[in-house]
């Protein structure tokens, strides 16, 4: 055997292997050939009942293999749970001890184990010895008093005067008259077995680290993750799963599944060997999603392993992965603080807003064009329980009525022509955990009002072209400059899903009732400007704000607003002129006016397609530009109106 051989890996086994060796000349042996090889093992003395002592505590103080011999090792084996490498009798050794009484005259016995005596019965017939064996049963404790009897019994009977053995034959023969000699062992016994200890250990620690991988992923994994033995006993429960059942694992180990859980199905899945995936369990805190998988060998069900996951921790991973995958921008940009007013009603309604805000009911926003309904929205969003999650923002008059339905409720593959290869998740699943706001509600076309109201009652939606319901945990909020109840009395609104979105209502009052707030936002769109277009160090004139607060705003705060970044682009070197802005606002003011009263001489003057535009550019211009308002009043299709408008309505 090689020197190197045996050292590798010997560092990682210091006080690892204890070899309890049964005689002092056997403990010498070991200690000459441990010094010369360097063998990082630890030797202790002592036979049979003193030797497992020995080994007992230096298993307690850490030893991780146990090496000795004959009845000894037999009798450590009973006591001690780490492994126990025998120091097998070899043939050299039973020559080595047989030949010597083997002379005429000798009438000869073996007593030991099965290995020592099969081995000295083949030596015996070599030399052709006349042998009588008492072999001891391994296992079990000897009864000695048995094994004096038989002894006694060869002596008297076949004339044996000699018996060879393990150390027990020296500790319990006691015959005046008997020979009694120790079968001792070599060198070339022990070393195998200090060999074989050590590529046991090796596979130990290998066995360790993996299972210490092994835990490490259980430990950290966000997944409970049980598992029990054919019999339904308890063998595994990681923290996950202690969390979830409210347990602790050293308090459920090696007890039956159905005495510690109830419901959990596992001892179903141990009788059928049918996997359950995907199934719903209560629990006290709950619900959690469950798989249960049966262990096979050799086709016989040797136990299950069942994962569970918290329903609550599916929908946040599953809001993070929408949110990262569609959810570019959708977060709020507004506050309550950022609603700027002198207005005594409008300090009250953000005050109500606030109290809408810590609420989960649907909120209703009523105003006209351009007063800052998405504002509010936005506060509201912002200052609710749901801030973390996103604010899905979506214009219902923007789009056709088909393309906001896949929009809203998003496709699967297939579900039409032109539908994007493995479908498209939709604005409702989007806003899980968070906040939807439908701006322009009044223009929704009826069949899709029926689809909306389904969600706000079941808060379950099913993607077009699909057969399965999806939850969602959202938050409606729905904005129009339209009075929905004359929609609801001339049919073109849903009756029901008026009063599920009108819950909660806030009617933001136009910019001509609030007077005082002209002139502040007035002047904060200035500063706002003068910096955005690097205009210096201006200041407004007292004289416009007058001029400004004459004017009625048909389009409210937007309007004032694109007002004044035309007052600041018209600055020279830092001058802002009064009849330059008087100008301008009596520009905007008879704009209106004198589309209004240019007459119906002028209205019917031109082929019909021409006359069809004006009529349609002047209920547009009534509208503020509305262009599905316009088309439902004038009873056309918004793609008519579309068609008509103009380049005037681009602005809008």
């Amino acid at each position: 055997m090689k020197k190197i051989y045996i050292r590798k890996g010997m560092e990682s086994m210091k006080n690892s292997i204890c070899l309890v060796a049964t005689y002092k000349e056997f403990a010498q042996l070991v200690r000459d050939i441990k010094k010369e090889l360097d063998l990082p093992i630890d030797v202790l003395e002592g036979s049979l009942e003193e030797g497992t002592k020995q080994a007992v505590k230096a298993e307690k103080a850490g030893a991780k293999i146990i090496i000795s011999r004959g009845g000894t090792a037999s009798m450590i084996r009973r006591h001690v749970k780490i492994p126990v490498v025998e120091i097998r009798v070899t043939g050299y050794d039973i020559f080595r001890n047989i030949y010597p009484v083997s002379g005429p005259g000798r009438v000869l016995g073996i007593l030991g184990y099965q290995n020592a005596v099969t081995g000295c019965r083949a030596a015996a017939q070599v030399l052709g010895i006349s042998i009588h064996e008492v072999i001891l049963a391994d296992g079990v404790t000897t009864n000695w008093e048995n094994v004096r009897a038989q002894v006694k019994y060869l002596m008297e009977e076949y004339g044996v005067n000699t018996f060879i053995g393990d150390t027990s034959v020296m500790t319990h023969l006691e015959f005046p008259t008997l020979d009694v000699r120790l079968i001792t062992s070599s060198r070339e016994s022990i070393l195998p077995a200090v060999e074989d200890a050590m590529n046991l250990l090796r596979v130990q620690e290998e066995e360790q680290k993996a299972t210490q991988r092994l835990q490490a992923i259980l430990n950290f994994v966000h997944d409970g993750i049980l598992a029990t033995d054919e019999h339904g006993s308890i063998t595994l429960l990681n923290p996950a799963a202690e969390k979830i059942f409210h347990v602790q694992q050293s308090q459920v180990l090696g007890q039956q599944i159905t005495k510690v859980f109830r419901d959990t199905r596992i001892d179903e899945v141990l009788k059928s060997g049918q996997d359950e995936i995907g199934q719903l369990q209560k629990v006290p805190e709950g619900h959690i999603l469950t798989n249960r998988i049966s262990i096979n060998v050799d086709g016989a069900v040797k136990g299950v392993v069942a994962t569970f996951q918290e329903v609550t921790q599916i929908q946040d991973a599953e809001r993070t992965i929408r949110q990262s995958l569609y959810g570019k921008g959708l977060v709020t940009k507004y506050v309550f603080s950022d609603i700027l007013t002198k207005d005594p009603r409008m300090k009250k309604l953000i005050e109500i807003a606030r109290g809408y805000s810590l609420t989960g009911a649907t909120v209703l926003i009523q105003g006209e064009s351009g007063t800052g309904k998405e504002l509010f929205a936005q506060s509201i969003h912002a200052h609710s329980l749901r801030f973390k999650g996103p604010f899905v923002a979506v214009n219902c008059a923007a789009l056709p009525s088909q393309l906001l339905e896949s929009e809203l409720f998003g496709y699967v593959e297939g579900a039409f022509t032109g539908a994007k290869k493995g479908g498209k998740i939709g604005l409702f699943e989007l806003a899980h955990n968070g906040t939807i706001f439908l701006d322009e509600i009044g223009d929704m076309e009826k069949g899709l009002q029926a689809r909306l109201l389904r969600v706000l009652e079941e808060r379950m939606v099913m993607r077009l072209g699909s057969d399965s319901l999806i939850p969602v945990n959202i938050r409606v909020i729905a904005a129009t400059n339209i009075d929905l109840r004359k929609e609801v009395l001339s049919g073109s609104f849903r009756n029901d899903l008026y009063y599920r979105l009108n819950v909660l209502n806030l009617p933001i009052p136009s910019l001509r009732e609030r007077p005082e707030d002209i002139s502040l936002l007035a002047e904060y769109f200035f500063k706002y400007f003068i910096v955005e277009h690097g205009k210096g160090t201006m200041e407004l004139p007292g004289e416009i704000n007058h001029l400004l607060s004459e004017y009625s705003w048909p389009g409210n705060i937007r309007e004032l607003k694109n007002v004044m970044e035309r007052i600041v682009l018209a600055a020279v070197q830092g001058q802002i002129h009064l009849p330059t802005v008087r100008l301008m606002v009596e520009e905007i003011q008879h704009l209106q006016e004198d589309q209004l009263e240019s007459g119906d001489d002028e209205l019917i003057r031109g082929t019909f397609e021409e006359i069809k535009g004006k009529v349609i550019r002047r209920v547009l211009q009534e509208e503020d530009w509305n262009k599905s308002q316009a088309a439902r009043r004038l009873g056309i299709d918004r793609m008519t109106v579309n068609r008509f408008a103009g380049r005037q309505s681009d602005t809008q």
